[in-house]
């Protein structure tokens, strides 16, 4: 049977607001801010077989949420600026909302109780539609297992933009098995998890604004996500258990990614073992005077070895002093080593497991933080010189 086409400047459509209102703030993140083409400032939607969507791009990154079991009576499509089409929905009353254009003018009448408004459009026909990813790889993991391995490795990524190719994830992906990595050159974020399905193979670098928003999508609720590569293209589909589908595609980063694993240290001399959140609480409370100092935080062994002690110095701000139970092993050599603060915090916080190992070699050699529980994650924080 063939499918209805949709007909620009034909809408008619009825959605719970909230349910409308959700999806546009899900696409949203996707408008352009800044275009020479207003098309990219609007959301294009669409109401066929039975389901309404909406889409958003800045030619970088595609967002579409579609939404099911709504009443629609007459396919379409149309645009609306997307500022002003959100806006108006979180200020409607919380009931159905009528979505009407019924003629050629791109004008999206919108009905919700006594209220009544028209927003000027441009046409649906100017709208990028959401490119065709091809299967060349293609993989089925649980949304849980995803967000925390993006959550784990995305702090690490860079902001500067001269090194595109460290502001990105490096997605690795093989048989049943992918590997998330991020660096900035300062910290090295290392996760692997498993997948339940899986076909080909793939190695790509996806923007971490794109991942941003993986994660927010996938969310805290459970399923399944479907990760598709192909060319220069990611793309990642998500359902909800009411039935709306999110599907995100994201343009990658061209280039070679540093080879990061000759920056993980082969073996430790010494480890140190703690409980995260006295150590993440302690690191805490020191950076606030370490900000005036470069961040620096010093990690010092007592003389009887199980206590560590976390100190911070500012001539502006005051002194820091902390300690820690901690428990060591490998050779007895005190253990004095500086970090910068926030970095530190960055890696304690992500990590959801009750202890943790420190490994570390000499002074200006680079630490290594591992979950005590597991061995699929690991980061590398350069030191800073103890002065």
């Amino acid at each position: 049977m063939a499918t209805k086409t949709i007909i620009p400047g034909l809408l008619r459509a009825n959605c719970p607001r909230k349910e409308l209102f959700e999806g546009l703030q899900t696409v949203g993140k996707a408008v352009a801010t800044r275009s020479s083409l207003p098309i990219l400032t609007h959301v294009r939607i669409a109401a066929k077989d039975g389901k309404v969507s909406m889409m958003a791009t800045d030619l970088e990154m595609w967002m579409e949420h579609t939404l099911p079991g709504v009443g629609i009576t007459e396919d379409g499509a149309a645009t609306a600026p997307a500022r002003n089409f959100t806006e108006l929905l979180a200020a409607m009353p919380d009931a159905d909302v009528s979505i009407t254009v019924e003629d050629d003018t791109n004008t999206l009448h919108l009905r919700c109780l006594k209220a009544n408004y028209k927003l000027l459009g441009l046409s649906a026909d100017e709208f990028p539609l959401l490119p065709q990813v091809k299967e060349d790889s293609r993989f089925v993991m649980d949304r849980e297992t995803l967000r925390d391995a993006i959550k784990q490795t995305i702090f690490a990524t860079s902001t500067d933009e001269t090194r595109a190719i460290l502001t990105g994830v490096l997605v690795v992906f093989q048989g049943d098995s992918l590997k998330l990595v991020a660096t900035d050159t300062h910290r090295l974020a290392v996760r692997d998890c498993p997948v339940k399905e899986g076909t080909g193979s793939a190695s790509a670098i996806v923007p971490s604004r794109a991942m941003h928003e993986v994660l927010r999508i996938v969310g805290n609720e459970e399923g399944e996500v479907v990760v598709t590569l192909s060319g220069n293209q990611i793309q990642f589909q998500i359902d909800d258990d009411k039935g709306s589908k999110t599907t995100l595609i994201s343009r990658l980063i061209d280039g070679q990614f540093p080879n990061y694993e000759r920056v993980i240290p082969a073996q430790a001399t010494k480890t140190l073992t703690l409980a995260r959140e006295p150590l993440a609480a302690a690191v805490k409370r020191a950076s606030i005077v370490a900000r005036d100092s470069a961040s620096r935080v010093v990690l010092r062994t007592t003389e009887d070895g199980d206590k560590l002690t976390i100190t911070a110095e500012s001539g502006s701000v005051g002194n820091a002093y902390e300690e820690v139970e901690v428990a060591r092993t490998g050779d007895d050599t005190p253990v004095e080593i500086a970090f910068n603060a926030k970095y530190l915090a960055d890696v304690l916080n992500v990590l959801d497991t009750e202890g943790l190992h420190i490994e570390l070699t000499e002074p200006l050699r680079p630490g290594v933080i591992r979950p005590t529980d597991t061995a699929d994650y690991l980061c590398v924080l350069m030191p800073m010189q103890v002065v």
